[in-house]
């Protein structure tokens, strides 16, 4: 029985618990234009189909009081519009239970309480709406999307989704110069129903300028102009842009306004940035003429210059470029008599020297800053000069080099006389491409100098020799060209001494040219007047028959003389000597070992050859060392003198071509 009793309650409870009828589940409050709020609601199970009704309840407060507002039937009904529930003045609060059972006697626990979504709109007057409002439930349904949407009217019964946030709060910049705008927040739950606010609305008015744009160069134009290049604003209500001076500091003059959103370059057709730096800002404005806040400053370079004519040098220095972060570098170009121009070098700072400096030129100079990224560049003004020389020769020309003696050679030069610098510098080398200074001559007011060079073996060696003419500032101005000395050398025909091959280096320092050379004998060290011998032009080798000189002495020595040829530009003709070069014929003399006076020899003479006339000495003595007889002329013999036939002792002194002294002596008979 017990167990009887115990199934029945189980049955009851099971009974009990099928006949009961949940609550609707609330989704959406949607607020009508003139206050009414229709709620929508998920029906709940009836598996007993005793339900009776759902009953709605409302309150201004969250807190309550509830009361009812109606009630709806069948089940399936789900939505109830709560007429001038006043949803346009405030939020309002609602939760529905369901009525079930005999009469509806039964009353379900009530849904989630939701609150009317109400739009709040402050016009602040600084051309912003201020939108606010609440969640529709607190914390948020699950079955609620996650983003508000913000619906903006205009114009008049065109609404568009203005913004979709998960925030209770929006500022909507105005973009016209004076609207209506009315707003309205909607969520969405995955049922498909809305919940909706209030609509609010009023007239606005734009005071707010566009985003502020950045300016990303500042170049000047080579005739002086400056440009002016900025992005495009960001802001749809962009019409254009004002372009402003900054004179001093923050006090800023408009100087130009373009229409036109992407009208992003502007010419101020000013010089003034070729005389000092100019500094500008640009703000972008819109359909009303608001201005944006202005950009930082930026400030063109201003490049000076300082050119150092005796060093063939400019000193550039600029003002730094203002406006960007910092600047990467600064690269330099130069441009010489209107050419392309050329890159120079690049530095931090803002100086530069620009060494080598063609002279007599027309050059150019600019500067060209980099941001720190190098994607923007700007240039600053241009700076041209003449780059003007110091007063120095044209030319300088080297008349002739010419061998004074076995030690000393002789420069002759031609200067431009009519720009004179301070001097020259002289220049000696042996092998005719490495070159030493031997003397600095300064300028004595004519065109003409000379150098002697001593200490310079002329017998073994040519040397070359070139002159560098220097201006006012002691700059190498102009170079000569280079001119070689004359080596003379002799050598023996070895199937005839009396022929002597004569050989030299080609002179080649003429202006003229050659016409020839002349060859001189030297003689016991007397020179003779006139040449021996001419080659005509280049011709530089030449052979001498001396055996006509056999009575004179053994030592004959050459030189050649370079004639120069027509044609000198400077009206100029000259000669340039050759070194000595000397030969020997071995000195002999032939002693008679008889004469008679009465017979065909009559006088009694040695026949010298090659000997040194000034050095000649003969003696004779008898046999008693009387001394009968004595000469210094070698032409000069004993006639006898009435002498007996007897032998007779001579003594003959002479002095050879080398400059040996040789002593002879003997006998010899009178017949």
């Amino acid at each position: 029985m017990l167990r009887i009793w115990y199934i029945g309650i189980f049955m009851l409870i099971i009974n009990l618990v099928r006949s009961q009828v949940g609550p609707p589940d609330l989704r959406c409050l949607a607020t009508s234009t003139n206050g009414d709020i229709t709620l929508t609601w998920i029906p709940p199970a009836d598996p007993g189909s005793q339900f009776f009704s759902y009953e709605i309840f409302h309150s201004a407060l969250q807190a309550g009081p509830f009361t009812s507002v109606g009630t709806v039937s069948p089940i399936n009904a789900s939505s109830f519009i709560h007429v001038g529930a006043g949803g346009n003045i405030q939020s309002q609060y609602y939760f529905v239970v369901t009525h079930y059972g005999a009469g509806g006697t039964s009353t379900s626990p009530g849904s989630d309480t939701l609150r009317s979504i109400f739009l709040n709109l402050f016009d602040p007057h600084n051309g912003t709406a201020n939108i606010s409002y609440n969640q529709l439930h607190q914390p948020p349904l699950a079955t609620s999307v996650s983003n508000f949407s913000i619906l903006r009217e205009y114009p008049v019964g065109t609404w568009s989704n203005l913004l979709s946030t998960s925030n209770l709060s929006f500022i909507d910049t105005i973009a016209i110069c004076t609207v209506a705008y009315n707003y309205q927040i909607v969520l969405g739950d995955n049922s498909g129903c809305l919940s909706v606010s209030n609509i609010d609305g009023g007239i606005f008015h734009d005071k707010i300028g566009p985003s502020p744009i950045y300016i990303d160069s500042l170049s000047v134009l080579p005739n002086g102009e400056t440009v002016i290049g900025y992005p495009a604003s960001t802001s749809n209500d962009c019409t254009g842009y004002y372009i402003y001076q900054q004179i001093t500091t923050n006090l800023n003059t408009q100087i130009d306004s373009l229409n036109g959103k992407n009208n992003t370059i502007y010419t101020f057709t000013s010089s003034a940035a070729t005389n000092s730096s100019v500094v500008f800002v640009v703000a972008p404005f819109d359909s009303c003429g608001n201005p944006g806040i202005l950009d930082n400053p930026h400030q063109t370079m201003l490049l000076n210059h300082s050119y150092d004519k005796c060093k063939y040098q400019t000193q550039l220095s600029w003002s730094a470029y203002v406006g960007w972060t910092s600047v990467s570098e600064y690269r330099i170009y130069y441009s010489v008599n209107g050419g392309n121009y050329q890159y120079l070098g690049s530095t931090n700072q803002t100086a530069y020297t620009h060494t080598g400096v063609d002279p007599s030129k027309t050059v150019s100079y600019y500067v060209r800053a980099f941001n720190e990224t190098k994607t923007f560049t700007s240039s600053s003004n241009r700076v041209n000069f003449f780059t003007f020389q110091t007063v120095g020769p044209d030319f300088i020309y080297i008349r002739s080099v010419s061998v004074k003696d076995d030690n000393t050679i002789k420069v002759r030069l031609y200067v431009d006389s009519l720009k004179l610098g301070n001097g020259f510098d002289l220049y000696r080398s042996d092998d005719g491409s490495s070159f030493n200074k031997i003397a600095f001559i300064n300028s004595n007011g004519t065109g003409n100098y000379e150098y002697t060079d001593p200490s310079r073996n002329t017998r073994s060696q040519s040397y070359f020799y070139k002159a560098i003419a220097k201006d006012s500032c002691g700059n190498d101005r102009t170079t000569s060209s280079i001119v070689q000395s004359i080596l003379l050398k002799v050598n023996n025909q070895k199937d005839n001494m009396f022929h002597k091959n004569l050989s030299w280096n080609n002179y080649t320092g003429f202006a003229g040219g050659i016409a020839g050379y002349n060859i001189y004998r030297v003689v016991n060290d007397v020179v003779s007047q006139t040449p021996s011998a001419y080659t005509n032009g280049p011709l530089n080798q030449y052979t001498d028959d001396i055996e006509d000189l056999a009575p004179e002495g053994s030592k004959i020595e050459y030189f050649v003389s370079a004639v120069e040829g027509l044609g000198n530009p400077y009206g100029i003709t000259e000669t340039a000597n050759s070194n000595l070069a000397t030969t020997y014929i071995e000195a002999d003399v032939f002693v008679p070992s008889a004469f008679a006076p009465n017979g065909v020899n009559k006088i009694w003479k040695p026949v010298t050859q090659f000997v040194d006339k000034s050095e000649y000495n003969l003696k004779i003595y008898n046999r008693w060392g009387n001394l009968l007889f004595e000469t210094s002329d070698d032409s000069v013999g004993w006639t006898g003198n009435g002498a007996p036939n007897d032998e007779y002792v001579y003594f003959i002194n002479y002095k050879n071509g080398r400059g040996e002294y040789i002593q002879m002596k003997g006998t010899f008979t009178l017949l």
